[in-house]
């Protein structure tokens, strides 16, 4: 059974499976129909005749519809649904089986009136328009055949009388159709703007978690999130035994760009530096902004060996900068400590071994990097 389904209404575009049940769906409304046919001719209001006709048109319009959907020609109307179509359509098959049902014809009438309101919560009013136009002028057809072709099947009074209840119906579902086509389109004006007021909250949301997380001239990570995210490492590595790195990167005198060239050149250089130290790293790591001209990286699953070769990358990258908006002689250095984390140690301690191992490149002429209990690592 399921496999039949989706055979019939395959499930690789949601929207078309949508139309494909609507048009289903359509087809089941003309089995109500083809009852009432087959009661009247039970009754012997029409003969077989009427019948294997009624038949053929309700398969050809469903099986017609189906495959416009289903081939995906309808998605070249302007109503991919062909709502409107549907329901124009089926009208003539109604008036159809009344030039046959005689007195009765008023019980199909009522059913046109259900069919057309299958577009009450979709139509605007151009369509009931059309729509309108369609039956009433389908149904006067009718009359003016009946009388010119059998005229003893006829009360012309009692049928102007129908016709003008049937105006004044079609009327009605126009005006109440306008009503909840203006309620549909005012929601879906709200609905957008919630939408469009739901994105900037998002993205305003968005811009307040990276001012938490980022430092406001480098656009690296500030001191804040660097020290939750070396906490939350120190506790991944108790729990594991995996060992982290701290960087300490300081640049070296940097009073003197300041001084000499003012501090907006100082704030474009520091932006410099924390960009590319930023991309001389794993995407595994973290790289933020100290304080002042001091920056910090932390290397995950990364003994010292390991922390020494990044560092060495980020010291050699940034000696090779040149800064020509600002001076083209500006060469700016930099020197970095490091240290891993050690088990039964605290993350201040490891940091004032990274300190310690700083303060040992400052003191050897700067522009190096240092392993806190190793060897110097310089230009």
């Amino acid at each position: 059974m399921n496999r039949v389904a989706r055979l019939l209404i395959p499930d690789h575009a949601p929207e078309q499976a949508l139309r494909l049940k609507r048009v289903l769906l359509g087809g089941v409304s003309y089995l109500f129909t083809l009852l009432l046919v087959l009661a009247f001719w039970w009754l012997g209001y029409f003969d077989g005749k009427v019948v294997v006709t009624y038949v053929a048109i309700i398969l050809t319009v469903n099986l017609g519809f189906y495959l416009l959907v289903r081939s995906g020609l309808n998605l070249r109307f302007a109503d991919p649904s062909l709502t409107l179509a549907q329901i124009a359509i089926s009208l003539p098959t109604g008036l159809y089986v009344m030039y046959y049902a005689r007195d009765a014809r008023g019980v199909f009438l009522l059913l046109a009136l259900s069919a057309s309101m299958y577009g009450l919560f979709q139509f605007r009013t151009r369509d009931f328009v059309i729509l309108t136009t369609v039956l009433l002028g389908g149904y006067a057809a009718l009359i003016v055949s009946l009388m010119a072709r059998r005229p003893h099947e006829i009360n012309l009074q009692i049928e102007i009388l129908q016709l003008i209840a049937l105006a004044a119906a079609l009327l009605q579902f126009s005006a109440l159709g306008s009503y909840i086509g203006g309620l549909r389109h005012k929601v879906k004006e709200k609905n957008q703007e919630l939408a469009k007021r739901n994105v900037e909250l998002e993205q305003a949301l968005h811009r307040n978690q990276e001012l938490a997380i980022r430092d406001e001239l480098t656009g690296v990570f500030n001191r804040r999130y660097l020290m939750e995210i070396i906490s939350r490492e120190k506790q991944r590595s108790d729990r594991t035994g995996r060992v982290f790195s701290i960087c300490i990167v300081d640049v070296d005198f940097f009073k003197n760009v300041n001084d000499t060239y003012g501090h907006l050149a100082g704030d474009e250089v520091l932006r410099t530096i924390a960009r590319t130290a930023s991309d001389a790293m794993r995407q595994t790591d973290y790289f933020g902004r100290y304080g002042g001209e001091e920056f910090a990286l932390v290397l995950t699953d990364t003994m010292v060996e390991g922390a020494l070769i990044t560092a060495e990358r980020v010291r050699l990258r940034i000696e090779n900068l040149s800064f020509p908006e600002i001076n083209a002689g500006l060469k700016v250095t930099v020197s970095i400590g490091i240290a891993d984390s050690r088990r039964n140690e605290d993350t201040s301690a490891t940091f004032r071994h990274a300190d310690q191992a700083l303060y040992h490149a400052k003191e050897n002429g700067r522009n190096q990097c240092v392993v806190a209990g190793l060897r110097t690592l310089d230009s």
